[in-house]
């Protein structure tokens, strides 16, 4: 796994009022690196205040450690918790998002454009991840540095200390934490978050399993989440398809991925080896098959009138059994629905003990090793390569390839994304973030 390093050194003969040089990198990544004007002199450490910084660590702690990045456009209010740009104090901080995923923490580097007109342009456009606990370490080491009263920087230690050993406080007692880690997921601040709608997704918590719980609020953060989620979780027991995932469980092991891997590497593996347990033939699988491994009527496939509008899909244990499911359906057209089913069982393998597994457009690592899973069930990717015949294909040629596997053509796109073969009409900018939020 990647390894956070996030330096303070102060400048050559500065007082410790002085802004001091700060590094930030992730194994060999140097998220500041930067060329400084005039005279357009490389370095890696931007020169600002460490104590703004380690205010603003302390006060979006939970948000920052908690609290997954959103689909598309981020609102002003998660990038003010999660940007470093929002730290300010008149320094040129650079463009660098930090968010949680569970047991990982993602860092999205943005580069500053060739002809940027400031004191310094930031040069590394990255997406990286670390291990939740190694950041909690790198942080805690930052704040102690900055906060030490002899050595420290700033003129207002004793408030920083304070608000350092409050913040700890709150991370050892559990009751607290998990208050806390629950405003975060809603999307609020310390204190923020409406008692009465904590309170629920706490209860829901203890009902149906905390990690379960967490990927739904994190699909529809606020104060509606957990009647959306007692919503759906009533749908999926009424109206949701019958499934029956027992060979599958009882054939493949559960999967998650491994060190700084991505999501769709492991949903990669656990694909292959469910089309070997059932004897699946190369290419396209048939609805027949497919209703086999899924355990469920091929008629769950069929078309239907209209797409359902609710914020996610949702698969529930139906009778008390680990095996046997529900699963509720956002999509109306057969390729989808079988996709969707099969991001289903993807969900049960990487953690068949939850109680419930949402089925949702966010990009936590759950989500994407669900749409993986999905998309090397139905479309392995040297099946594709045989398929194409080419490393260049056409819009026409990706089209054939989704008709013939059953797909959608965002399929054949991701998948080859995932093998590092862009698609000609990927110029960058926001999709090329998103895809690469997608694989990583």
């Amino acid at each position: 796994m990647n390894t956070l390093s996030l330096t303070v050194a102060p400048p050559e003969a500065c007082s410790p009022e002085e802004p001091g040089r700060i590094r930030l990198a992730v194994g060999d990544i140097v998220l500041t690196r930067l060329l400084r004007q005039p005279g357009s002199r490389l370095d890696e450490a931007l020169i600002a205040a460490p104590d703004a910084l380690a205010f603003w660590l302390c006060d979006h702690w939970w948000r920052l450690r908690w609290e997954t990045i959103p689909q598309g456009r981020q609102p002003a209010d998660w990038r003010l918790a999660h940007e470093l740009t929002s730290v300010g104090g008149g320094f040129a901080w650079p463009r660098i998002s930090i968010w949680g995923d569970a047991d990982r923490v993602g860092l999205l580097g943005r580069a500053d454009p060739v002809g940027v007109v400031g004191p310094v342009r930031y040069l590394t456009d990255a997406l990286v991840y670390v291990e939740a606990s190694g950041f909690e370490g790198e942080v805690d080491r930052f704040l102690d540095r900055v906060a030490d009263e002899h050595s420290g920087f700033g003129s207002d230690r004793v408030a920083l200390r304070a608000l350092i050993t409050a913040l700890r406080q709150e991370r050892c007692d559990p009751e607290v934490a998990l208050w806390r880690r629950l405003e975060a997921r809603l999307g609020y601040d310390p204190d923020a978050g409406p008692d009465e709608v904590v309170e629920a997704v706490g209860e829901l918590a203890a009902e149906c399993g905390l990690a379960g719980v967490e990927e739904a609020v994190a699909a529809t953060p606020g104060a509606e989440a957990p009647s959306l989620l007692v919503d759906a979780i009533a749908r999926a027991k009424r109206t949701g398809h019958a499934c029956d995932f027992s060979g599958v469980l009882a054939a493949v092991s559960p999967a998650r991925p491994l060190g700084s891997d991505p999501p769709w590497m492991a949903a990669e593996a656990a694909a292959a080896g469910v089309r070997a347990a059932f004897g699946v033939a190369p290419g396209p699988i048939k609805p027949t098959d497919l209703g086999e491994i899924l355990g469920t009527s091929r008629y769950s496939f069929r078309n239907t009138p209209r797409r359902d509008e609710r914020p996610y899909g949702l698969r529930v244990h139906a009778s008390g059994s680990v095996a046997r499911q529900r699963v509720s359906l956002r999509t109306r057209s057969p390729q989808a629905r079988r996709f969707e089913l099969c991001r289903a069982l993807g969900d049960a393998l990487w953690s068949p003990s939850d109680t419930l597994g949402p089925l949702a457009d966010t990009a936590t690592d759950r989500q994407k090793f669900q749409r993986a899973f999905a998309q090397s069930l139905l479309c392995p990717y040297e099946d594709l390569r045989g398929f194409l015949a080419t490393d260049q294909p056409t819009e026409d040629d990706i089209e054939a390839a989704a008709t013939h596997f059953h797909v959608n053509p965002s399929v054949i796109t991701t998948l080859r994304w995932n093998k590092g073969q862009r698609v000609s009409d990927k110029t960058g900018g926001a999709d090329d973030v998103a895809d690469r939020l997608e694989a990583a």
